[in-house]
């Protein structure tokens, strides 16, 4: 019995040693996945495994901080948060790529402002380049194409007309143009995020969804690259030769899926609050055949006005928030506070980037936010340091998790793999 009674309170040392190192979490990683309460084990950090897993346990039906009086509900971005890469971007260059446009000469001049808030050229990462010069030389190649391509107005192929000089810079410039206004100081995104949309403008919202469709389809199975749109030479031009670089491809990430479907399953309701527009995240978010299954009422997003046969218009819609930094804030609280009558806050956030800090950020209910780590500096740099320096808290407020950008995988790290690099990084 003595030798019984010594090994028992050997194991005991021994387990009770190996919970405090974990941070005084239940060990839950040795339950069997498939148990409806916590997370498959997947791809998770281990840390971060025990952290859902003992939060959802926590805070879903039959946890002891669950009030059914007042079901929880978390707030999820969606770009870069739950897929690899980013959804909205992938349609605007597919679209900008095939010409897929519905705007007329004058429509799309319009959406070129030669000022936007006193500013009058792009930063000095591109160019310096005046915003009137470089929109003179895309209305010049907009009204080439709309007067030559037969899927606008004229009679060559998508060929034929990708063979120009002006298809190639019209390409070019308009994807320059779009990271400028987002790079440059006071533009930013909250300009640059609805600007993109307006090129939408003839679409109606069921047709955007059909584009988005095809989008999806052909960027799953795309390779994960960089490519590069560069500007002939052999045409004259006001704002000078430019060359412009983006990441093709997009990835779904099954971590995500079954987080999502598993806060469900606790009765935590899921919403998607995204800088991009809901008809694009609806489809990709909705379909059941990606996996995700959140339904389009759940989607918070960027909306657009749209005439009273449905097409759309190329401008914001009136009164509507754009959804980023801190007009998520503003769009939760209008649709789940004030709409619904859920006047409590969310309790759970994920992010990626600076888009996200207020959203993870304002709510004084909230008490835990998961940050895929992008190694960024900026607001969301800021979260993340905070989050490295929780590593060894039980229960964080923030909490890192990596992924390999190269392979579009998850990876059991709070380090990340930036794409094009090999090392792992955890802080910028």
């Amino acid at each position: 019995m003595n030798k019984v009674f010594r090994l028992r309170i050997f194991l005991l040392i021994i387990f009770s040693c190996v919970f405090i190192t974990c941070g005084k979490i239940d060990p839950l990683i040795n339950e069997p996945d498939g148990d409806p309460k916590k997370p498959d084990r997947m791809n998770w950090s281990e840390r971060n495994y025990l952290i859902l897993s003992q939060f959802i346990s926590e805070y879903g039906i039959g946890g002891k901080y669950y009030d059914p009086q007042k079901p929880p509900y978390v707030v999820i971005d969606w770009d870069n948060t739950c897929i690899i890469f980013d959804t909205e971007e992938a349609v605007f260059h597919y679209q900008v790529a095939n010409l897929l446009f519905k705007m007329t000469k004058e429509e799309f001049g319009s959406i070129l402002k030669n000022e936007i808030n006193g500013i009058s050229r792009l930063s000095p990462d591109y160019n310096n380049v005046s915003l009137s010069d470089i929109n003179a030389d895309l209305i010049k190649s907009y009204n080439y194409i709309f007067d030559n391509y037969s899927g606008i107005g004229g009679t060559m192929t998508l060929d034929e007309i990708k063979e120009t000089s002006e298809y190639k810079d019209f390409r070019a410039r308009l994807a320059f143009l779009y990271s400028g206004y987002c790079d440059t100081p006071g533009i930013e995104a909250k300009y640059g995020y609805p600007w993109v949309l307006y090129l939408f403008a003839g679409y109606t919202t069921e047709e955007v969804k059909a584009l988005t469709d095809k989008v999806i389809t052909f960027e799953l199975e795309n390779q994960l690259s960089s490519q590069t749109w560069e500007s002939p030479k052999d045409l004259a031009t006001q704002s000078g030769y430019i060359s412009h670089s983006f990441k093709a491809g997009l990835r779904i990430i099954p971590e995500m899926q079954n987080l999502l479907s598993t806060f469900k399953a606790n009765g935590i309701d899921v919403f998607i609050v995204s800088a991009s527009f809901k008809p694009v995240i609806e489809v990709f978010a909705g379909r059941e055949i990606y996996g995700y299954n959140i339904a389009p009422e759940k989607v918070i997003a960027m909306e657009l006005e749209t005439t009273t046969a449905g097409v759309i218009l190329p401008n914001y819609k009136p009164g509507w928030y754009i959804t980023q930094r801190e007009g998520k804030v503003d769009a939760i609280n209008a649709v789940i506070k004030d709409a619904q009558g859920i006047t409590w806050d969310p309790i759970f956030s994920a992010a990626d980037s600076d888009g996200d800090y207020e959203m993870s950020t304002k709510f004084p209910g909230m008490r835990l936010t998961l940050i895929w780590n992008r190694v960024k500096g900026g607001k969301i740099g800021e979260l993340c340091k905070q989050a490295v320096a929780e590593m060894q808290i039980q229960n964080p407020r923030y909490t890192l998790q990596g992924r390999n950008e190269n392979t579009g995988k998850v990876i059991p790290y709070s380090e990340s793999i930036l794409f094009g690099k090999t090392e792992l990084q955890l802080l910028k």
